[in-house]
């Protein structure tokens, strides 16, 4: 595709559930675990609990009301108590310091994002992402696709997390490109897509489960990202 007189000049993305199959790779390492440490066998309904309660202590890391270890700390309580043992804070501590661990070793990308980002050549990629940015970066590193982001932002270095839209004005300062030319692909409507709809920024919902409801512009599969900086030429 020929750059020259194309309106759309950046596009960044998100990296959990956008990039990264953070719910894969989250179940197989909290299943890890679990077998390894109690032989515990974690059943559907508990390790839904997980995807549950890692959100709302994650939330509280990012509102800045709990530091990252502490809210790490708090969820291995809590889920060793819903499993039916009871463990003291310091071992709920070194579960998830042996969580992430296991974390780094099952970063799984979605199947469709490298012949995306090779459709996608022409154009000046970038990632906007929550979370701490060692972790955030290691994803990229470790699925072997960080060298195709000319632009990082991690809430952990702006000070504000997603939906806040300083971190979406600072990832347009950084571009050095207008606000109409920039595209903006997450997984999210709350943390993603609203924001940047009230800033300008064009914003894609990847919903490759099609569960999605929303009015927005929703795309199935990244590689569809090509049609749609077509159509916005």
């Amino acid at each position: 595709m020929d750059k020259k007189g194309v309106g759309i000049k950046m596009i960044f993305f998100d990296i959990d559930n956008t990039l990264i199959d953070y719910d894969t790779s989250e179940k197989k390492a909290i299943m890890e675990l679990f077998k390894t440490k109690y032989d515990i066998l974690l059943n559907d309904e508990q390790v839904q609990y997980w995807h549950t309660i890692s959100k709302k202590y994650f939330d509280r890391y990012l509102h800045g009301e709990l530091k990252f270890k502490e809210q790490g700390k708090k969820r291995f309580c809590e889920m060793t108590n819903f499993c039916g043992r009871n463990i003291e804070e310091r071992e709920g501590v070194l579960l998830f310091c042996d969580y992430q661990f296991l974390l780094e070793k099952n970063w799984i990308l979605f199947s469709d994002v490298n012949d995306a980002i090779k459709l996608l050549k022409d154009f000046r990629l970038g990632i906007i992402s929550n979370g701490k940015s060692k972790q955030q970066k290691s994803k990229l590193l470790c699925t072997n696709i960080d060298d195709h982001f000319e632009i990082e932002l991690f809430s952990e270095d702006i000070g504000k997390a997603k939906p806040c839209t300083d971190i979406f004005w600072e990832a347009v300062r950084k571009s050095g490109e207008k606000i109409n030319d920039i595209i903006y692909v997450g997984d999210n409507v709350i943390t993603d897509i609203i924001p940047c709809e009230k800033i300008g920024i064009k914003s894609v919902l990847i919903d490759r489960k099609g569960e999605s409801d929303s009015c927005h512009t929703t795309i199935n599969n990244l590689c569809d990202l090509e049609r749609l900086v077509k159509k916005w030429l």
